[in-house]
């Protein structure tokens, strides 16, 4: 049985810091137990699947799992494209290795404008070295998740990564699962429409290429073309179904899960899912507004 949509992406997560209670949380708290992905479970995955791009990303900070860069340079050499996404806290040591391994796109997670001090240096640093060495890749993207507490901080954080020479910038919705904190909700329709007419002036005035988030829509982007790893080696439709397990990627249930009846039941039936009929890549009914 085919699925309804075949993935091009593997979204898998190196790294595992997060109280998966608090789905808001963009980084972990560094006290928090880690679970690691192995470069030996992620070959696993990766030869069990034919997959054409992988998304090194989740619940975590991919740069503390020692075997990432190992990762990358593995699944490029296979053919398969790569992504990484990194709050850049602790990118300036690893930027050789960021070159070293090939790896296609670098996206950097600016969110909260107290933040910029600390990985404006480290963010310039990789740029200018990249340019100095004429290096077509990683391509560099700064990636903000828009909600309440940091909606009057887009316009600053688009105007940083100008200042960074950045290639481009993706604005996103984020989805607190638990609606609990007035500060991690969703920004209204309203206010949404000003600020990305606000953006997109601001991003032609500096001349800057953005990406807006698109219209929600069921199937979702996120499960239409991608599928979720977790750092354990569980098989999720989405990240923010961290716990909704279909299979083993390790033990190579990947095909086994995409083809499946109860996966491609799932996808059928989002609309009446109770997460995702309120989550904004999908809800094409406006429920994660209210």
């Amino acid at each position: 049985m085919n699925r309804l949509y075949p993935p091009t992406t593997l979204q898998i997560e190196p790294t595992r810091r997060c109280n998966l209670n608090c789905q808001i949380c963009i980084r972990p708290n560094l006290n928090e137990l880690t679970v690691l992905l192995s470069l030996e479970d992620f070959g696993k995955v990766l030869d069990s699947s034919n997959l054409r791009h992988v998304a090194l990303h989740g619940w975590g900070e991919p740069l503390l799992n020692p075997e990432l860069f190992q990762m990358v340079k593995y699944a490029e050499s296979k053919g398969v494209s790569t992504e990484l996404t990194t709050n850049a806290t602790l990118l300036q040591r690893n930027i050789e290795k960021v070159f070293a391994s090939g790896l296609s796109t670098i996206v950097f997670g600016l969110h909260k404008r107290e933040n910029l001090p600390v990985v404006m240096p480290q963010i310039q640093e990789l740029i200018t070295r990249r340019n100095r060495k004429n290096l077509s890749k990683p391509k560099a993207y700064v990636d903000i998740v828009i909600y309440e507490a940091n909606r009057n901080q887009i316009e600053h954080l688009v105007e940083t990564a100008a200042e960074l020479s950045i290639d481009a910038v993706v604005l996103h919705r984020v989805f607190d699962i638990r609606q609990a904190d007035p500060d991690t909700r969703y920004i209204s329709v309203q206010d949404e429409k000003m600020l990305f007419k606000r953006v997109k002036n601001l991003a032609r005035r500096v001349k800057l290429k953005l990406y807006l988030p698109p219209k929600p829509s069921i199937p979702c982007r996120a499960v239409k073309y991608s599928i979720f790893v977790t750092s354990a080696g569980k098989i999720t439709p989405c990240p923010y179904l961290p716990e909704f397990y279909m299979g083993d990627a390790v033990n190579g249930d990947l095909k086994k899960v995409i083809c499946s009846e109860r996966y491609q039941s799932f996808v059928r039936n989002m609309k009446k899912h109770p997460v995702c009929s309120k989550c904004p890549l999908g809800s094409t009914g406006g429920n994660f507004y209210n």
